[in-house]
Parts: C-alpha cells; sequence; structure tokens
C-alpha cells in the first residue's frame, strides 16, 4: 500500500536523526584530513521535503530537521523562505506527517504527536488551525489513518481502531462525524485498500476468508458495501491491481486462476465484471500497466507473448482492444512506461532499440506514435520519468548524457523539449521529482551538491532558487 510505504520511508528518518541526518562529509582541498559537514544549523535549513500540497497561497509540506525531526511546513511563496508550521511532536523525533490531502479549506493528513500515535490531523495552514480530528485507536498504538479519498462531499479513508482491522472509515472534518463503514472480515486481519472513485460509486480491495483479496464497492452506506465478484473464485486472491476509473465503470488487473494477469472492467455488477481481452492466451499473463486514459480508450503496456511489452489500447471491448505500434519489431519489446495525457496526446518512455529509452508521444494511432526527442543520442538513454502535468507542459526527469539527472519540460515539440534548470552542474545528478506549479512558479525537490534532497522553486523566467536555508558548512 503506497501510503504504508511512505510511513516506512517516514520512519526512517528517526534513525537519519539520530545519525546526525545523513549528511555527506566532503574532503578540503586545503587539508585532505579535514571535512566540510553541511548541518542544520538555521531555523529553515530543511531537508528531505516531501507531500508538497497547495493551501490557498501557502505551500504545505512535509520536512527534516535535525531539531525538530520530520514535521510539517509551510512557505508563502518567492522571497519568503520556508517555516515549520508547527512541532507537533516537541524534540528531534517527529511526528512523520503523511498523506496530506486538501478539502474543504483544509488539508488533513496523519501524525502522531507522541501521546496517541498516527492518527488524523488537519491544517488551514496555521499553527493554531492545526489540531487532531480524532483519536481513532486509543494509546500509543494509533489507527494510521491512509488512503485518503474525497467521495459524496465526505473525506474516506482506511484506519484500523484496534479490533476490525484496517476498514473503511469516513469524516466530515471533526470527531463527531467520523464512523467506520465496512465490518469487512471484522477482525485484525482485515485489509481494505486501493480506494478509487468511479461515477457515484467508490471501487476498493478487501480481504476475506471465503474471497481472498477481490474487488469491492459501495454506495457510501454500510448497506451497500459490498463484494463486486470473486474473480478468482475461492479464499486465493485474484491480485487485483491498478485501478482506474473511467467514467463509471473502473479497470483494472486480475487473474481469474485460468487466464493469468490481465485487463479486466467492471461497473460494480457481477456480471458488469469481466475480462477486457486475453492478450497472452491460456495461463500466460500479459501483465498490464501503466493504465491511462485518452479520448474514449484506456491505454496500457502489456505483452502478448510474440512482440515483447508494446502499446496498447481498449475501448473495453475485447474486439476493440488493439496494439497501438510495435514499436520495437521482435519479441523483445519497446517498454512503454508512465503513460500520461496532455492536451489529447499520451506521453510516455519506451525504446525503439536505435535509440535508447527516450520520451514519445501517440495520439492512439500507429502513424501517430513517435519518437519525442532523443535527449542522449544514439544508443544511450536519457530514461525520462516522474512526469507531472503543469498547465500545457510535461515535466519530468532525463540524463542528456551530459548534465546528469535534471528537470527537464516539453510541449510536446522537438524545439520545445529542453532542460529547465541545471541544479547540480556537470555531470553530477539532481534527482529532481515532486514538480508542482504554485503561484508564478515550479517547486521541485531535488538534491544538491552535497546530496541533500531540497525544495527548489523555479520562476517563469530566471534561475531556480532553494526555498529555506542553506546548510551551514563546518569543519571537523
Amino acid at each position: 500500500m503506497k501510503d504504508f510505504s511512505r510511513l516506512r520511508r517516514a520512519f526512517s528518518f528517526f534513525s537519519l536523526a539520530l545519525a546526525a541526518a545523513a549528511f555527506v562529509p566532503q574532503a578540503t582541498a586545503q587539508d585532505p584530513s579535514r571535512e566540510v559537514v553541511p548541518e542544520q544549523l538555521q531555523a529553515g535549513a530543511f531537508i528531505a521535503p516531501s507531500n508538497l500540497t497547495t493551501l490557498d497561497s501557502r505551500l504545505l509540506f512535509t520536512a527534516f530537521h535535525v531539531r525538530h525531526g520530520q514535521e510539517l511546513w509551510v512557505t508563502g511563496g518567492p522571497g519568503e523562505g520556508a517555516t515549520l508550521l508547527k512541532d507537533l511532536r516537541p524534540g528531534f523525533q517527529g511526528s512523520f506527517p503523511v498523506g496530506q490531502l486538501r478539502w474543504r479549506g483544509q488539508v488533513y493528513f496523519t501524525a502522531n504527536d507522541g501521546l496517541a500515535g498516527l492518527e488524523l490531523w488537519r491544517t488551514d495552514g496555521t499553527p493554531d488551525g492545526t489540531s487532531k480530528v480524532i483519536d481513532i485507536r486509543a494509546g500509543e498504538e494509533g489507527s494510521t489513518p491512509n488512503a485518503f479519498t474525497v467521495f459524496k462531499d465526505s473525506l474516506w479513508f482506511v484506519a484500523h481502531d484496534g479490533a476490525s482491522g484496517f476498514q473503511l472509515w469516513r469524516t466530515g472534518g471533526d470527531a463527531e462525524s467520523t464512523s467506520r463503514v465496512s465490518s469487512i472480515n471484522a477482525g485484525p486481519g482485515a485489509v481494505v485498500r486501493q480506494l478509487t472513485v468511479a461515477g457515484g460509486r467508490m471501487f476498493f480491495t478487501a480481504t476475506t476468508p471465503e474471497h481472498g483479496h477481490e474487488l469491492w464497492v459501495t454506495e457510501g452506506t454500510p448497506a451497500s458495501t459490498r463484494l463486486v465478484r470473486d474473480i478468482r473464485p475461492g479464499p486465493e486472491d485474484s491480485g487485483i491491481q491498478n485501478l482506474l476509473a473511467v467514467g463509471p465503470d473502473v479497470y483494472f488487473t486480475a487473474s481469474d486462476g485460468v487466464h493469468g494477469i490481465e485487463l479486466w472492467k467492471s461497473d460494480g455488477t457481477p456480471q458488469g465484471t469481466r475480462l477486457v481481452a486475453d492478450l497472452a492466451p491460456g495461463e500466460a499473463a500479459s501483465r498490464p500497466a501503466y493504465l491511462a486514459r485518452l479520448g474514449r480508450h484506456v491505454f496500457f503496456a502489456a505483452e502478448d507473448g510474440r512482440h515483447g511489452v508494446e502499446l496498447w489500447k481498449t475501448d473495453g471491448t475485447a474486439k476493440g482492444t488493439s496494439m497501438v505500434r510495435d514499436i520495437r519489431g521482435g519479441r523483445t519489446g519497446s517498454f512503454p512506461s508512465y503513460l500520461t495525457e496532455l492536451g489529447g496526446q499520451l506521453y510516455f518512455a519506451a525504446t525503439d532499440g536505435v535509440a535508447g529509452v527516450e520520451l514519445w508521444k501517440s495520439d492512439g494511432t500507429a502513424a501517430g506514435t513517435t519518437l519525442v526527442a532523443d535527449l542522449a543520442p544514439g544508443a544511450a538513454s536519457s530514461s525520462p520519468a516522474r512526469f507531472a502535468v503543469l498547465d500545457k507542459q510535461l515535466w519530468f526527469s532525463a540524463n542528456d548524457g551530459s548534465h546528469g539527472v535534471e528537470p527537464w519540460r516539453t510541449d510536446g515539440s522537438r524545439a520545445g523539449t529542453r532542460m529547465a534548470a541545471d541544479i547540480v552542474a556537470g555531470s553530477r545528478d539532481s534527482n529532481p521529482l515532486r514538480f508542482m506549479r504554485h503561484g508564478a512558479g515550479t517547486f521541485f525537490v531535488a538534491e544538491d551538491a552535497a546530496g541533500n534532497e531540497r525544495l527548489w522553486r523555479l520562476p517563469a523566467k530566471g534561475e531556480p532558487t532553494l526555498v529555506g536555508d542553506r546548510l551551514a558548512a563546518r569543519l571537523r
């Protein structure tokens, strides 16, 4: 579960605090026996920002400071720097905020104040307006709320009350309106995940001893919460993944035990839940991945056993499912990844076997599936990744072979594809990610020359600037 993975990564920062925050030492030219150690001496010298979330004119995020641990921070815009929003768990241990989602003028998140464990919190972007919503699981263990999803004018999430396992919950934003909705396999082993809203329903997956982990749906009440279909009959899981909402339907990947992992579709009814197409016939699996919508079709990468992993599309029927283009002829495959829609085009990373892994685009036809730019010329790969659509441009990370992994952007043309900034000069990587437009600038996380993840702002015109204080240099 993505939220649990984030929590695990967050807890790793506790170890960093005990180890003086994992700074990278460098020998000095004047005295190789001494080292320059970057330190978080200034109040705004945070590292490892994540969970960037806009709230009116402010940008909220989670970051680590050696004095406070992992906590919530806020910045108001250019020239204002960044400050600790509130030290929810005073001291260096940190409250580990995670899962931030803006709803009704507040940002909701999970945090641990050291007394109640990981529970549901909210903030309006001010210290006084930051408070715990409810303590679902009394004591230090916490209910670990995760998978925040807005559905039918409520905030839905998954949490563990200590007795019923991880179930569906919803809240109107306060303790009185917070309640458990589901009682699926109520007990310590219950697991609900993958909340996906499609039309007037919310699909999710859940586990029962009789059916294993399968597809469920709710219209928003306990009575309407039900198993959609036992896709792989019996207690074995069908391995449902990659839920994608398309109108009132949901597409996903699963195996019924006969066909291997293939593409499925559901309208929330047993009869309307079916295999779309068996691309790799029999027990072989085509393993569809990177599902994305473009117009009336769902696009995905899959392996049919003859062409390698290539780009496919479907209208939801077996007859209307076809390979878009065999980009790399033969059985090796072009391995399309990170499929992202922008302006009626689908952008993705792939290789045709001549150029390396580069940026491609497709309008859904074979003729309209073309290489955007060979950023690392020849067989070398620029390996585009971390795609984000900001206004009318696609932002991504890539390595052109000269500048290391840096931020890039494109309007879909070769001339309009260019490096946005060289954060770490030369061939070293800054590894940018979490691109976000806020105000008149683009914010993202990237490593500085010492390898510390920092927050950067790139204005519409000009050079990128560091948000927050610089790490102080100390000889030792």
